[in-house]
């Protein structure tokens, strides 16, 4: 029943996705080890017994139909922990994401774009949305509205104000700090954040604000909740959030990689070195020349790059789909040698996967081109069976750094439903649109 699903969740996915996975593979530029390929979590799993812990669950059916909020609640029943773990650890990171996505476009609406008549209180929410984006020149300016008349503003504006006012401490105590502010570890749902009206200056009326700690105090709720699913997998946890942890958090060096596959099964990464190699890069550590023989995006990083550290571009979409197609053969190899149809589905994963991974191992290096053009690459390839609504949150909070706000918008939309409270984040994506649209010029498109 699994397979046939599968099977038919890619058939559907549109003459889009057909399009996209209809690539033949290149020629290899930097041939990835046989050993490394077989390593993988796909090729594991063409064989019957080894999926059979996930296979016709109704948690794994949703999870693969890209309905976590129905995966969260079918992983409860089924007393999963370790799958409820992994699924609260992506909630967690999709929240982190939506105060990033927040964030940037309160800078770009309340800062770049500042209006007279905005509210008094915009001080505040570009204080605390510097705070969440690592901007300094805009945390400084927390402490403004501690005169505020708004219900809870002074309260949150003096919290705020002694937070950044306090020592300079590890990670950790900084994340712990902004818990204690937010009030983060409270159990409430998502539902239950709201917007904030402020009113206008010099005219009358009101505007909804979102406010970057609300989803940040959803995040951490998450997190919480997946380190209590499984006390056993807290590294796992944290390599897992590595690369969607907000501008402030300093993640150490990993240097071991413990994950099992419910933690990898219908990921994009391939393997427990390919996280582990992933998370470094995330916090800006390039491994790749110590993990080359151990993780396939390391060694596709290695082959792929030029002098100046540079990657090729070309080569990493090229080796993409290298990959995918070596693991395709390898999962019907491990078969008896017969294709089967989720054997294309899940190589896919992989597909995005190498051009995710090698995204932030551009970034990593400095290379702000190689990383943009590596992430719409990975959009491209982030479809049907590899369709991710923590990736998408992902670029649709690049997008609002980059004032992009019709594809920002359209993945919000699309995502309100499955992350409650995500409203909070609409309110101000929003308000750059409009902001947007009205400084937009007659007849010229927005991009």
């Amino acid at each position: 029943m699994f397979t046939f699903l599968l099977a038919y969740s890619v058939g559907c996915s549109g003459d889009e996705a057909t399009e996209a996975s209809s690539d033949a593979a290149p020629e290899p530029i930097s041939a990835v080890p046989a050993a490394l390929v077989a390593s993988t979590w796909q090729v594991r799993m063409a064989k019957t017994e080894a999926r059979a812990p996930f296979e016709g669950r109704a948690s794994w059916v949703s999870y693969f139909g890209n309905r976590r909020d129905e995966a969260l609640r079918a992983f409860k029943s089924e007393s999963d922990n370790a799958a409820l773990a992994r699924l609260h650890a992506e909630y967690a990171a999709m929240y982190r994401q939506a105060a990033l996505l927040a964030a940037s476009a309160t800078l770009q609406v309340y800062g770049a774009d500042r209006q007279p008549s905005d509210p008094a209180e915009a001080d505040y929410l570009l204080g605390v949305s510097g705070i969440f984006t690592g901007n300094s020149e805009y945390a400084a300016k927390i402490g403004g509205s501690s005169k505020s008349k708004v219900g809870g503003v002074a309260a949150r504006d003096a919290a705020w104000s002694a937070y950044v006012a306090a020592p300079d401490v590890t990670a950790a105590d900084k994340a712990t700090g902004l818990d204690e502010v937010v009030g983060a570890l409270a159990d409430l749902p998502g539902s239950d954040r709201v917007t904030i009206d402020l009113p206008l200056q010099g005219e009358p009326g009101t505007v909804a604000a979102g406010d970057p700690g609300e989803l940040w105090a959803l995040s951490r709720w998450h997190e919480a909740r997946a380190r209590e699913a499984d006390a056993t997998a807290g590294e796992t946890i944290d390599q897992f959030l590595d690369p969607f942890r907000l501008p402030f958090e300093a993640p150490p060096e990993r240097s071991t990689a413990p994950t099992s596959d419910n933690w990898l099964f219908m990921s994009p990464w391939c393997s427990a070195a390919d996280l582990q190699y992933v998370a470094n890069a995330a916090a800006g550590r390039d491994t790749t020349g110590a993990m080359a023989a151990t993780s396939i995006y390391a060694s596709v990083a290695q082959g792929c790059t030029r002098e100046g550290e540079k990657l090729d571009v070309d080569c990493v979409v090229d080796e993409a789909a290298h990959v995918g197609s070596a693991i395709e053969d390898a999962m019907a190899a491990a078969n008896g040698g017969q294709a089967d149809g989720f054997h294309r589905p899940f190589a896919d994963y992989a597909r995005a996967g190498v051009l995710r991974a090698l995204d932030l191992v551009a970034r990593s290096r400095g290379d702000t081109d190689a990383s943009g053009r590596l992430r719409i690459n990975a959009l491209d390839r982030s479809l049907g069976a590899a369709a991710d609504p923590l990736f998408y949150l992902f670029v649709a909070a690049w997008d609002a750094g980059n004032r992009n706000t019709p594809r920002a918008a359209e993945i919000v939309h699309q995502n309100l439903s499955m992350l409650p409270g995500l409203h909070v984040a609409r309110a101000p994506l929003d308000a750059l649109h409009i902001r947007l649209s009205r400084n937009a010029v007659p007849g010229v498109p927005m991009h």
